[in-house]
């Protein structure tokens, strides 16, 4: 059970927070829930919080020309999502949506900003995570281009070992780049050469 936001926080990010900083967290951070299913952030629109996941695995994804959706990414616990909107303060490039029941912190944006701006170790923090995800991405770009699909499935099994039994294998196989049916053939043998 949350005491307060910025107890919280501090646990799971290992980090100490001065007075001012907890005081403005515990002030301005809500605890909210979404259901499975729901969604966050539509492409196109303006995001103004921050998210970090207490409970549950939310996805984002892009539509193609053809109206299929593209999985670009998964979060889970102790993840933050919908980060784009406060790098770059422009509307979404992709959809969010809560694969199962989320629980969450909601930080402003503001309220993130002012923090960072007025402490160091927020600051550096809040750089340290952005750089941690653009190396994901750079990771999986690198991936999609050098591994066959196995591989791929392989290094996500590794790269979300708490996650890849929650997630419908359309999103998975979205995600690393194959059709369903090539993944449920790829799981298959995989299973075979275990036994």
């Amino acid at each position: 059970m949350i005491v307060r936001p910025s107890e919280y926080l501090e646990r799971k990010l290992r980090t100490t927070l001065n007075r001012q900083v907890e005081e403005i967290i515990d002030r301005e951070i809500k605890t909210i829930s979404f259901p499975g299913g729901h969604t966050v952030l539509l492409e196109g629109d303006t995001a103004s919080n921050l998210y970090y996941i207490i409970q549950g695995i939310v996805r984002g994804y892009y539509v193609d020309s053809k109206g299929n959706d593209i999985t670009k990414c998964f979060c889970g616990e102790d993840d933050f999502f919908s980060t784009e909107g406060f790098r770059i303060s422009s509307p979404s490039t992709f959809t969010i949506e809560c694969l199962e029941d989320c629980k969450c912190l909601q930080l402003p944006y503001k309220s993130l900003k002012n923090i960072a701006n007025s402490n160091k170790n927020i600051s550096d923090l809040v750089s340290h995570l952005f750089q941690m995800e653009v190396g994901k991405q750079e990771e999986k770009s690198k991936n999609l281009m050098l591994l066959n699909a196995e591989e791929r499935y392989r290094t996500f099994c590794i790269d979300y070992p708490h996650l890849h039994n929650r997630i419908a294998l359309k999103y998975i196989a979205s995600y690393i780049g194959v059709r369903a049916a090539s993944l449920s053939r790829i799981r298959k043998n995989q299973k075979l050469e275990k036994n």
